[in-house]
């Protein structure tokens, strides 16, 4: 009896020390990491609800660093206009310069081998990058090679580019200024002189009303799109409607294009790159079409749930090569000068909006840092262990464990004793 006894206080010693030991072992554990939840058997809903933090910490994260990108951007195009600020200010001092009646003709052309310079310079600046991105809002040129096509699959395949492409809208030319003429040939570089290509204007809806019907051109005048031709060609009566630009081809040997009425009701650019000519809708002359790209928004993600803000694109006036302005006379100089004090202002307005964005961008920024440094103390306090409160527990283990210790090595002592005294009996 007495053996029996004392085996199964022992069997009971044994199992509490077991006890303890694993849960001094959980302890150590925890004050060594400093982490609340090691196991999800700890606290399933506390460890749920750790992770749920968690994942939001990360979204908020990689925001902060979109915001942060966004805000580089920003600084990068307010460098650049302010750059072109002075370089305007530099061209406006050298055609002050120049109307000086006491200098000579050599005295303005070297003002104006130094204005050509600065002019070069800015259009330079203008087609800077940031990680890939466009400083600012040029619209891009393309000759797009299909094969002999149809105006029709033209603007489908336009179309369908455009679909593809998140950064730009895609589709076929529509050329309403001289200026954007001489930015195409600029761009270009002569890659349309020897070919036909589509361009996005047509008379098929009304016969004689030429009007641009592709891109933000197509959208006015209640969708019908932009009505930039009348009639027939120059020569025949036709005429540009409220002065808007035209390029249609005048031979010396025929009529002026457009010369024909009822089939030919679509544009074409035709060999050389600026002149126009009306063609018919099943024509397959043209292997292609000219292609204009209107960049879109930036958009700017500003919070953990996938919320946007669009960063406007922006451009400033500038003078591209074959714009004619120089310094090699009085009068030339006198209306240079007008020109940039107008341009100088659109910098500045320009460098207002991107004030505006950056203020946006880092307002943005400040409360998606406050959110989340007052998510990290969440998280914290969720995920970090009340050291005081383990320290505590672990040091109750202990005297437990020495206790228990204690008891089992004197319980062991009355039994052996007990033992002794029975088999002295016997």
């Amino acid at each position: 009896m007495i053996v029996a006894d004392t085996h199964n206080f022992a069997s009971r010693i044994s199992r509490d020390m077991s006890s303890i030991q694993e849960e001094r072992q959980e302890y150590s554990e925890k004050l060594s990491s400093g982490k609340k939840h090691r196991h999800p058997l700890d606290d399933v809903g506390g460890l749920s609800t750790e992770m749920k933090h968690e994942s939001e910490l990360k979204r908020m994260r990689r925001v902060s660093e979109t915001l942060q990108n966004g805000l580089s951007y920003a600084q990068a195009q307010q460098a650049a206009l302010q750059v072109v600020h002075g370089i305007y200010r530099r061209m406006s001092t050298l055609a002050t310069m120049a109307q000086d009646i006491t200098k000579t003709d050599s005295d303005r052309e070297l003002y104006d081998r130094e204005f050509q310079e600065l002019r070069g310079q800015v259009l330079e600046i203008d087609m800077e990058q940031f990680n890939g991105q466009d400083l600012f809002r040029n619209t891009r040129y393309a000759v797009i090679e299909t094969g002999n096509t149809t105006w029709a699959n033209a603007r489908a395949h336009a179309e369908a580019s455009s679909n593809g492409d998140p950064q730009y809208d895609h589709y076929m030319a529509t050329i309403t200024t001289s200026d954007e003429q001489d930015e195409i040939n600029r761009q270009l570089e002569g890659r349309a002189d020897d070919l036909q290509l589509w361009l996005g204007g047509s008379d098929q809806e009304t016969e004689g009303e030429w009007r641009w019907v592709e891109g933000p051109d197509g959208k006015l005048e209640d969708g019908k799109g932009l009505q930039f031709w009348q009639g027939l060609g120059l020569d025949n009566g036709g005429y540009s409607v409220a002065g808007l630009y035209e390029n249609w081809n005048k031979p010396s040997n025929r009529r002026d294009e457009p010369n024909q009425s009822g089939d030919e009701d679509y544009l074409q650019l035709l060999k050389g790159g600026s002149l126009w000519n009306d063609l018919k809708s099943f024509s397959t002359n043209p292997t292609g079409y000219l292609r204009e790209s209107d960049p879109v928004n930036l958009r700017v993600q500003n919070d953990e749930h996938g919320q946007e803000f669009e960063l406007e694109r922006i451009n400033f006036k500038r003078f591209l090569p074959s714009t004619e302005i120089n310094l090699k006379t009085i009068a030339n100089a006198q209306d240079a000068l007008g020109r940039l004090a107008d341009a100088g202002d659109d910098v500045s307005d320009k460098l207002a909006l991107v004030g505006a964005s950056a203020a946006r961008i880092r307002s943005e920024f400040e409360s998606l840092d406050e959110q989340v440094v007052e998510k990290e103390k969440t998280l914290s306090r969720i995920a970090d262990l009340d050291m005081a409160v383990a320290a505590s527990r672990l040091a109750k283990l202990e005297v437990r464990m020495q206790a228990t210790t204690s008891v089992f090595i004197q319980a062991n002592r009355i039994f052996d004793q007990r033992n002794y005294v029975e088999e002295l009996l016997l």
